[in-house]
């Protein structure tokens, strides 16, 4: 029988994904593993594949759809079936859950024709429910970079959506700007629709702050040893191209601390506290459209050289929108570094369910106490939010005790 193949859940709070570019057409060979689609999630762009071999006998969807969990995208063939015979059966039988949208209009649908038999203008934007202009990502990047409404752009993909070609044809089209008034003009503001990935950060942290009494306790390691260990690693490792940074150490001081504090490495549950096995860290990433934490599994079990390597790849696949689902899920203890802004001290949000975050801020030179005298030192500071229902502040103290230790005396972290 054919395979049905559905909109898969590739982030964990993904509710629907965008198809933002097919990788593949009608008649195309794939294997299992191969990319089908790039789709857009509430957190990232990211890779369909396929999980059978076959032929692809049928496209359900075009590019720029917004698709459910759970409804069919494509249909292969498999071997020994004949994909046009097998798109004639399925092309009347489209899978989709309770609630399924009609699928858009195909191109040809979305104009009309005049009495002359000659095809009309394309048809006026479709507007989803909301008030929301059916447009393709790369469209609505465009015209963002542009600054022009989509919703003045006239759609001639499918069911009137705007695709790139429009917002191009428009931006040539645009009339020359009208000459300077004798007074300057007042300067207007912009509106920015909120992606994906915003709206959903924005549902996150106000459930956050509802759902989760927070306590807050900071420490101020002086990390003059931990800069001199960072120097001389530095030098050893400059052949291998490999530079670790000052949040490497915390990542491993964080992860070192957690195998102390289990406490610290749990989720918050409505009817019970769960405390994980393994210790997986998430490494906040700042993104032109947002905020997004890959995940550094069994960090505990990692060396230094191989956090910065693996904290770098991450990221990278962070900011091209290559993340794998594996990469961003996990999670069991979050940290947020500002400190490569210059940023002293802040407090980080939770990442919910897990019980608490480390925000990380720069290491400063700073007047210390050193005996009976000040002189001059490197001082870290790093806020710990934990929630309250499952952390006690004495269980945050003392984690946050071992932490400073092991940040002041780095080779603590050997042992």
């Amino acid at each position: 029988m054919p395979i049905e193949v559905t909109m898969p859940k590739l982030s964990p709070t993904m509710e629907t994904g965008v198809i933002a570019q097919w990788l593949v057409k009608v008649g195309d060979t794939v294997k299992e593993g191969d990319p089908l689609a790039d789709i857009e999630t509430d957190k990232a762009t990211m890779q369909m594949k396929s999980y059978d071999d076959g032929v692809i006998a049928l496209l359900d969807r075009a590019a720029g759809d917004e698709v459910a969990l759970g409804q069919r995208v494509l249909v292969l063939a498999k071997k020994g079936e004949d994909p046009k015979a097998v798109a004639q059966s399925m092309a009347g039988a489209k899978a989709g859950g309770a609630g399924e949208k009609p699928a858009a209009k195909s191109a040809a649908a979305a104009t009309s024709s005049n009495g002359n038999g000659k095809q009309a203008e394309p048809v006026a934007v479709e507007v989803a429910p909301g008030g929301r202009v059916k447009s393709t990502p790369l469209a609505r990047k465009i015209a963002a970079a542009s600054s022009v409404d989509v919703s003045r752009v006239t759609g001639s993909g499918p069911g009137g959506r705007v695709i790139r070609a429009d917002v191009e044809a428009y931006l040539k089209a645009k009339p020359a700007a009208a000459p300077p008034l004798s007074r300057p003009a007042a300067r207007g503001g912009e509106r920015i629709p909120h992606t994906r990935m915003r709206k959903t950060i924005a549902q996150r942290m106000l459930a956050a702050k509802q759902a989760a009494p927070e306590i807050h306790v900071m420490i101020e390691p002086r990390v003059d040893r931990l800069v001199a260990a960072r120097e001389e690693l530095n030098r050893g490792l400059a052949r291998e191209n490999i530079k670790l940074s000052l949040g490497d150490f915390v990542t491993k001081a964080v992860a070192m601390a957690l195998r102390a504090h289990p406490a610290l490495n749990a989720s918050y549950e409505p009817d019970a506290i769960v405390r994980h096995g393994d210790i997986n860290i998430g490494i906040a990433v700042a993104l032109d459209e947002g905020l997004i934490v890959p995940v550094l599994q069994n960090a505990d079990q990692l060396g230094l050289r191989e956090i910065r390597v693996q904290s770098e790849a991450i990221a990278k696949a962070a900011r091209a929108g290559s993340l794998t689902s594996e990469q961003l899920t996990g999670g069991t203890f979050t940290i947020s570094n500002l400190g490569m802004f210059g940023t002293r001290q802040f407090d980080a949000i939770l990442n919910l369910p897990e019980v608490a975050i480390l925000a990380v801020g720069a290491a400063e030179r700073r007047p210390v106490v050193e005996g009976n005298q000040i002189v001059p030192g490197t001082v870290m500071t790093l806020n710990l939010t934990a929630d309250h229902r499952a952390v006690d502040g004495a269980t945050a103290a003392l984690f946050l005790r071992t932490l400073k230790g092991m940040l002041e005396e780095p080779a603590a972290m050997l042992l």
